[in-house]
């Protein structure tokens, strides 16, 4: 299996598993959508600080909140319309708002060494032990630009699992596992996948 397929792969089951801040509740159902050449928060390879805060779902439910720096990008996007506190829509009707929704991308814009610039995407498996961010279907504020790139400020629950999670943050660089990533967790134990490099 080459590479980047593995890399869809894996970001795909993570994704739209069902986590503790994902899930629809037993009232709503998922409304999985792709949204069509819309603006969207990209926050898959971004690490986020704990506010102390909390952020609720839109079923109400409480999480401890970290805050995400994500670019901005137009394109196809998929998204749970009924998912974190998405309000049925791809767009919100306040203009200072997006969502923070995912695409699969060879490269995207990313924060590297303090500057943000578009870089490959690559993807790293972080320990249990680590906590990380789960930004997908959860507002975002419009910060302004650096470098050309559009920012949004995205407040995202706290996630912890059992279990390894997958980010795509810290371009391999294991640190960025400690850091909050945005990220999803496995359900299987990534060391008993078989890749044949692509030959």
């Amino acid at each position: 299996m080459k590479r980047n397929t593995m890399t869809a792969l894996v970001c795909a089951i993570s994704i739209f598993a069902t986590g503790s801040a994902w899930a629809a509740s037993s009232k709503q159902s998922r409304q999985l959508t792709i949204c069509q050449n819309t603006e969207f928060a990209l926050c898959a390879a971004s690490t986020c600080v704990a506010t102390g805060g909390f952020v609720k779902n839109n079923q109400g439910k409480k999480y401890s909140a970290a805050s995400c720096e994500c670019p901005i990008i137009v394109g196809d996007n998929v998204a749970d319309l009924n998912g974190g506190n998405m309000k049925g829509s791809c767009t919100s009707s306040n203009p200072n708002l997006v969502y923070s929704t995912f695409e699969f991308a060879d490269s995207f814009p990313q924060l590297i060494a303090g500057t943000w610039q578009d870089a490959p995407s690559v993807m790293q498996v972080c320990p249990s032990q680590d906590s990380f961010s789960q930004c997908w279907n959860w507002a975002c504020t419009r910060d302004g630009t650096q470098n050309g790139i559009a920012l949004a400020a995205c407040t995202c629950p706290i996630e912890q699992t059992s279990d390894a999670f997958v980010t795509q943050a810290g371009q391999g660089d294991s640190s960025a596992c400690a850091e909050l990533p945005v990220g999803g967790p496995l359900f299987f134990n990534p060391s008993s996948t078989h890749t044949d490099g692509g030959h």
